[in-house]
């Protein structure tokens, strides 16, 4: 698995623990998975969409 490191509030930090102190997650790190994936499937058709643009910009303008 992959390692990134994130700057968040301090606020959204506290958010974070609650939801593992409350049972909800069993860490810290599966609360900003689900975050991801969440966006991810929320935000699918507009992301494919701009990454199917990019390609056949490159496709058409060749690689720089």
């Amino acid at each position: 698995m992959k390692t990134v490191e994130a700057k968040i509030s301090e606020r959204l930090d506290r958010q974070i623990d609650a939801l593992v102190e409350q049972g909800w997650f069993d860490s810290r790190d599966k609360v900003v998975q689900e975050a991801i994936r969440r966006f991810m499937e929320a935000h699918r058709p507009e992301l494919m969409e701009r990454f199917i643009r990019e390609d056949v910009e490159w496709g058409l303008r060749g690689r720089s």
